[in-house]
């Protein structure tokens, strides 16, 4: 069931007047409502897994791992961390801006929680409209907030409409001191061109991609490698802006790229198809999917199993996968020119997984690029970011905090 217009401008109303109460607490009261909202959501989503594995198209493992996953970083020591550094190196004291309204995306499941998580912390109540394609875990964190307390419940709710319904997309942002948007350039830039004044925090079209160099793949480190990576690969069905569509791979004497990808299939996608399964196949991916693979085996080499391939080709031209864990591995001498194909990428870019001998040096190269935004962290992590991991290259809070000439801050 969806919401009409008159819904959204009133429920946007009732969060805008709960902002008052909310900053009257402090941020340590804050962090800890928080902390407990998450603990209540770990054990909700328990119970409830069959049908968030139904509701989500991810299987029961895969559902428990991003629910764990997700909700084990929102911990009040790092909420209180975040909001210090926050505040670090202003010579006035930051206020929290008055509301935020939230477009979510579906393919990520638990991509609400740091979006509603960090503006609640810092005092900003949260409307969030949610995908159509998936309310159940939004209603399931807004129920956590309220049974955790009363300020905190009623700083967020949800709406939800069919995309590009303008009327109700007006009614949700009208009371916003800002809107923060996730879905793909196309939409964020329909919304933001109606926003007129009011700032726009857009989290548009993203891919990510993973380097392993020599160290990665010499005999003490290969094993690591494969588990990381695959579980980079396979977290959420390699549906969302953080999933590896592509992995460059620095061939050594003893492993081409080939070989690597072999035994990745082997020692790391094969046997996660059973640990953390693969949701269902969409009828419109499973034809993208036939698709990627025919092209990729005229083009290359082709390694298949039930529920992933791997392409091992050159990346010119590159041909993005539909998600789903088909990937691209290809070959490069080493990293200089594998940050060069990644500066190509552009401002898509959002992360980058690499292996710990070689991600300093893939850092400094990316400050360099094209792709200065793009967040670098350890494979085996790229699915997993801490709570405070920047957003599209800034800062988490970006958008929610202005200049204040208030004496403390609560």
């Amino acid at each position: 069931m969806t919401d009409d217009a008159s819904v959204v401008r009133r429920r946007a109303g009732a969060v805008f007047r709960s902002g008052a109460a909310l900053r009257a607490a402090t941020i340590e009261e804050r962090a800890q409502w928080l902390a407990q909202a998450a603990t209540t959501l770990a054990h909700e989503v328990h119970g409830k897994r069959n049908e968030l594995s139904e509701a989500t198209a991810l299987s029961v493992p895969m559902v428990e791992w991003a629910a764990r996953t997700t909700l084990g970083t929102i911990i009040e020591d790092s909420m209180l961390a975040l909001a210090r550094q926050a505040q670090r190196g202003s010579h006035r004291m930051r206020s929290p801006i008055s509301m935020l309204s939230v477009i979510l995306a579906g393919n990520v499941f638990t991509a609400s929680v740091r979006s509603v998580i960090v503006p609640l912390l810092f005092g900003v109540p949260v409307l969030v409209k949610a995908s159509s394609t998936e309310t159940l875990f939004p209603v399931m964190l807004r129920d956590a907030l309220v049974q955790t307390d009363s300020r905190l419940g009623a700083a967020m709710d949800l709406v939800v409409f069919a995309g590009g319904d303008v009327q109700c997309e007006d009614a949700l942002a009208e009371p916003a001191e800002a809107v923060s948007v996730y879905g793909s350039d196309e939409t964020v830039a329909a919304i933001g061109a109606r926003l007129g004044d009011t700032p726009l925090i857009a989290h548009g079209h993203g891919v990510s991609a993973a380097y392993c160099g020599p160290e990665a793949l010499d005999d003490a480190h290969v094993g690591n490698t494969i588990a990381d990576l695959s579980l980079d690969i396979c977290a959420y069905d390699q549906r969302g802006c953080l999933s590896p569509q592509v992995v460059y791979v620095a061939e050594t004497v003893r492993w081409s790229a080939a070989d690597f990808a072999r035994r990745l299939a082997q020692e790391g996608l094969g046997p996660m198809s059973e640990t953390l399964p693969r949701g269902r196949l969409p009828l419109s991916v499973g034809a993208s999917q036939a698709q990627w693979r025919g092209i990729a085996e005229v083009e290359g080499t082709l390694i298949a199993g039930d529920t992933y391939a791997i392409s091992v080709r050159d990346t010119q031209p590159m041909r993005w996968s539909p998600g789903f864990r088909n990937v691209t591995i290809a070959p490069v001498p080493g990293l200089d020119e594998a940050a060069t194909a990644l500066g190509q990428i552009g401002s898509s870019l959002k992360c980058v997984g690499a292996d710990f001998a070689s991600i300093s040096k893939l850092r400094a190269r990316l400050m360099q690029s094209p792709a200065p935004r793009a967040y670098a962290c350890a494979i085996g992590e790229m699915q997993t970011p801490p709570f405070d991991a920047p957003a599209d290259g800034r800062p988490v809070w970006h958008g929610l905090l202005r200049p204040s000439t208030r004496a403390t801050h609560r």
